[in-house]
């Protein structure tokens, strides 16, 4: 009997400890679910929501394929993510609004790791984790995060969406032999757990990136061998859809059409019956097959079973009109698609094409009104929409600023040197823009029209001529090099003029590196009348050796050229001031300071002082010759150049430097063949009067007798 008591007792003991240690448990579930990892599962998804199109993730609706041919593309650029990642990728200006929340889901999911490291909310914490890293792109620790969970908890439903989070990332880092190892790995364990979703998401990135590659075929294997593996009739009926639409999605329409009626062969549900019908339509209408596409329209139009899905069916009918040519058509059916179903990303997907078909035809004006209807909401267009907006919304701007400009040269036939800098600017700007677009003649019109307009002592000019020269390299060589050439000797210290020299194949030598070489070669060119690239010369001096010796004497050098050759006093004015404020105790401060006060008292509008009252800006006078001071000693028997050449001309026929030379030598023989010694003396008299030789000194007097003696 005691035995009993006792061991009823125990039982009863065990069971509450039971009943404990399960209270316990769920009690710590609920805690943690409640104060942790309930508010971290509420801001992963505000977060996503500023990410990500979701619609189609959340209900079972028709998806939104759109024919993309850029994944078609041969060329790839080994810099860049892949253009089939793009969409995965977290932009910085994207987590602006949601930083915190990610930084906030990191903590309270170390916080759970921590405080209950045995709860049931333990394995979606890891991965929460590592969604956050990943979407702050921090790929290495997201990857630890995904491997932990794999490791640890291989058996759990989350292992397969870590691994293909693993994927992702390497795939966006460029790594593809890893990711393809991965997904691998991934498709293993989604058959195990039969994680469809996971494997349909898999081989659609398998398919990707073969196709990224140029590997067509490969593309198709993983929907192929998915098909062949499984038994269920419906889901090979949506791999064989998805095998269909990857097809379609790159413009392989009569492909598709053979695969969207292969189907038909298994036992396709619901909503993959009406994505077969409807994109088999839309291939149709690719092709041109008008009537046989109807039909199919119509059908779907009158099957009452699919009245929930209509925008689909109003976004093929859109998709039919366009290419049929009917806009009057189009407009009516935009008008009642918009007020049945505003916003609907299906509608919004069939304005893209028609942006893009009037983006093709270079109708950039309509195809903005389009692209701006199109990035209303987030839908699988949104980023291309956005991109493409925000060119065409810059290419219309550019094109304001620079008719602005255009209207101010016809009108007054000068524009100050800001603003002219400002509209050589907006036309290079306007290049790259049409270079973007793909117009290869605009291209060269704007680059050619922003380097004529450049001021070639403004760095950015190295910039402008340097991409110029790039464009050109397979259409015309020879200009091409002349460019590059350019930007060699005149901007050798920028990285552009670097690099022109290693693509030159110019010697480290080559560089003109030292302020007093940069000073003489200013010099030489102000002496020869070469006044711009004179000041190129000096300006690199001032912006390549701050506060060395030679600065004042170049600042005022430059201050002189735009003063008293070229005629652009305001720019004068700007460096006359910089070296009244910055040296105002040298001589060159002191000949220009009075003038530098004095327009600047003009230009405030103030009263003049009494100081500056008896100076006159128009009858100016230095105090001394500031010609004399600047130049060297001319040069004997210099070959004359013409100068009438600008930077363009020589660019585009680099011969008339020789016709220069060769019409100097040519007036040098003719003199001499028509050499009359009469003449000559004739006009010597005329310069030196019998008055003039009467008040010459006695020793000079002497030393002229001495040369005739000499002489005979």
């Amino acid at each position: 009997m005691m035995k009993n008591k006792i061991s009823i007792k125990s039982i009863l003991l065990i069971i509450a400890l039971g009943f404990v240690a399960f209270g316990c448990k769920e009690w710590g579930n609920f805690t943690t679910y409640y104060n942790t990892y309930y508010n971290q599962e509420r801001l992963l998804e505000e977060s996503e929501n500023e990410f990500f199109y979701q619609t189609e993730k959340k209900k079972n609706i028709p998806r939104v394929i759109v024919p993309d041919s850029s994944l078609f593309n041969s060329s790839i650029d080994k810099n860049l993510v892949p253009s089939y990642m793009t969409e995965y990728v977290i932009s910085k200006q994207q987590r602006q609004g949601v930083e915190k929340q990610l930084d906030s889901i990191l903590q309270k999911g170390s916080k759970i790791i921590l405080r209950h490291p045995k709860s049931d909310y333990i394995v979606k914490t890891l991965y929460n984790i590592a969604l956050a890293y990943y979407y702050k792109n921090e790929w290495l620790p997201s990857q630890v995060k995904c491997a932990e969970i794999v490791d640890k908890y291989p058996e759990d439903q989350l292992a397969p969406d870590a691994l293909i989070l693993y994927a992702k990332s390497l795939l966006i880092q460029r790594k593809f032999e890893q990711a393809e190892v991965m997904l691998s790995r991934t498709v293993d364990l989604a058959w195990v757990l039969k994680r469809f979703d996971i494997l349909s998401e898999a081989f659609r990135l398998q398919a990707e990136t073969r196709l990224y590659l140029n590997e067509l075929e490969e593309a198709l294997k993983p929907y192929k061998q998915a098909i062949i593996q499984t038994d269920d009739k419906t889901q090979k009926a949506r791999w064989q859809l998805d095998l269909s639409l990857l097809l379609y999605r790159i413009g392989k329409f009569d492909k598709a059409i053979l695969e969207f009626s292969k189907v038909y062969k298994y036992r396709p549900d619901y909503i993959t019956t009406f994505e077969t019908q409807i994109y088999t339509a839309n291939s149709l209408i690719f092709l041109n097959r008008f009537d046989e596409a109807e039909k199919i329209i119509e059908k779907l139009d009158d099957d009452g079973k699919y009245d929930e899905w209509k925008y689909s069916i109003y976004a093929s009918k859109l998709l039919l009109a366009e290419h049929q040519g009917d806009l009057d058509k189009y407009k009516e059916i935009e008008k009642t698609a918009d007020s049945l179903y505003p916003n609907n990303p299906a509608l919004l997907a069939s304005y893209y094409l028609r942006g893009k078909s009037l983006y093709d035809s270079n109708d950039y004006n309509k195809a903005l009104q389009y692209f701006t209807k199109a990035r209303i909401t987030r839908t699988p267009v949104f980023n291309s929409a956005n991109q493409i907006h925000a060119a065409l919304n810059n290419w219309k701007l550019k094109h304001s600023q620079i008719l602005t400009a255009e209207n101010l040269l016809r009108t007054t036939n000068t524009l100050t040197d800001s603003a002219r800098a400002a509209y050589a600017k907006n036309l290079f700007e306007l290049g790259r823009l049409h270079e973007q677009l793909g117009n290869k003649d605009s291209v060269e019109f704007y680059y050619n029209k922003s380097i004529k307009n450049a001021n070639i002592a403004n760095p950015e000019s190295a910039k402008y001529m340097y991409v110029y020269a790039l464009s050109l390299q397979k259409s015309d060589l020879q200009k091409s090099d002349s460019l590059m050439d350019f930007v060699a000797n005149n901007y050798p210290l920028t990285d552009y003029g670097k690099d022109a020299i290693k693509r030159m194949g110019y010697t480290d030598a080559f560089v003109i590196d030292t302020a007093a070489d940069l000073f003489n070669s200013g010099t030489n060119l102000m002496q020869n009348k070469e006044y711009n690239y004179s000041i190129l010369q000096f300006s690199k001096l001032i912006n390549e050796h701050p506060n060395n010796k030679l600065e004042p004497r170049t600042l005022y050098s430059i201050g002189w050229l735009y003063e008293r050759k070229l005629f652009k006093y305001d720019s004068a004015l700007y460096y006359y001031k910089i070296l009244v404020d910055k040296y105002p105790n040298s001589e060159y401060a002191k000949d220009v300071r009075y003038s530098v006060d004095y327009l600047a008292v003009m230009n405030s509008g103030e009263d003049i002082p009494d100081h500056l009252k008896e100076r006159k800006q128009e009858n100016y006078v230095p105090l001394f010759n500031r010609e004399e001071a600047l130049m060297p000693p001319p040069m004997v028997n210099k070959p004359q150049v013409e100068h009438n050449l600008n930077m363009q001309d020589i660019i585009n026929d680099p011969k008339q430097l020789l016709k220069g030379a060769q019409k100097f030598m040519q007036d040098k023989i003719d003199k001499i063949q028509n050499f009359d010694p009469n003449s000559q003396i004739d006009s010597l008299k005329k310069i030196i009067s019998l008055d003039s030789l009467t008040n010459i000194k006695i020793d000079n007097l002497e030393k002229l007798e001495v040369d005739s003696t000499e002489h005979k």
